[in-house]
């Protein structure tokens, strides 16, 4: 991902755009997993907790507003 979110913040960015940000979304929690892919990257990123179920399309927009605003 991060190989993308560099691409996009250089190649299709215009000024006054804020970086890119990815989200994944996983269907199973695997700490190595987590611990391998985030390994060395020195931008921002933050882990949030497990759900069974994905939440619907209004949560996860409200969500997604919320984290934007911080």
């Amino acid at each position: 991902m991060n190989l993308y979110l560099n691409y996009f913040k250089t190649e299709e960015n215009t000024e006054g755009d804020n970086p890119p940000i990815g989200i994944v979304l996983g269907a199973d929690k695997n700490d190595i997993l987590v611990e391998y892919a985030i390994g060395g990257i020195s931008n921002n990123i933050f882990v949030s907790k497990y759900q069974l179920y994905l939440p619907d399309k209004k949560q996860l927009e409200e969500k997604v507003k919320e984290l934007i605003n911080e």
